[in-house]
């Protein structure tokens, strides 16, 4: 059974994040994924359509920092013609881009307290 801690102190959200081999590659910054790392996340949450997503995204070589930025123009330039495919992408990446904020902010608060000791 895998045991994760809950506590950081200043200085070990970097090791935690970055290169713990327990945790997967997704716990990374959504920023630093790579091509393979967004193919995951692809299919893990938008399973039904995933062959015509990650065909269109393959081809375009999207990295997280990529698939942060994107936005229903983009992914029409990028063959998904179909609105409700755009649409099922966009709201999968808002939920992401805010789990990232939250999970920034929670970075941030723990390494800003302890800095003030």
């Amino acid at each position: 059974m895998m045991q994760r801690r809950t506590e950081l102190h200043p200085g070990e959200a970097f090791t935690v994040y970055h290169t713990s081999p327990t945790l997967s590659s997704l716990s990374k910054p959504v920023v630093l994924w790579t091509q393979q790392d967004v193919c995951k996340w692809l299919k893990k949450h938008c399973p039904h359509n995933y062959l015509t997503y990650v065909e269109a995204f393959s081809h375009h070589a999207i990295t997280g920092r990529a698939l942060l930025r994107l936005n229903g123009e983009k992914l029409e330039r990028m063959g998904i013609i179909q609105e409700t495919l755009r649409q099922e992408v966009l709201q999968q990446v808002l939920q992401l881009q805010v789990r990232e904020e939250v999970r920034n902010l929670q970075l941030l608060s723990r390494t800003s307290f302890g800095n003030f000791s």
